[in-house]
């Protein structure tokens, strides 16, 4: 097996990112979901960059795939919508408290006058 120059960055690289999580985590800036689901997606990074041709065909395979490469792309694709129907659900979640609070605060001042 030949050994790719980010075979060996990318592991590096995501240690630093697993290192700065912990930090992160014991300053009390992340929970211990947020640390559990980024030392995960990390280490299946790192999983990814050291055995690229074997987790391809997996993925391919799973999916009835032909090529690995469309497989990965579509993966990926299927993990961003994934993210970005996350990130719309916590919007809409963050725009309804604004309103509840916003409301609040103006009956508040209005039972002051």
């Amino acid at each position: 097996m030949e050994i790719r120059i980010f075979q060996v960055v990318v592991p590096v690289l995501t240690l630093g990112f697993i290192i700065n999580l912990i930090l992160k985590y014991r300053k009390n800036n992340a929970t211990a979901y947020e640390l559990g689901l980024g030392i995960l997606f990390w280490v299946c990074l790192t999983l990814f960059a050291i055995f690229p041709d074997f987790i391809s065909r997996r993925i391919a395979r799973l999916f009835g795939i032909k090529s690995n490469i469309n497989a990965i792309l579509f993966f990926c694709i299927g993990i961003l919508f994934f993210f970005q129907f996350k990130l719309f659900s916590i919007i809409k979640k963050q725009q309804k408290e604004i309103t509840f609070l916003t409301r609040k605060i103006a009956l508040k001042e209005k039972e002051e006058e």
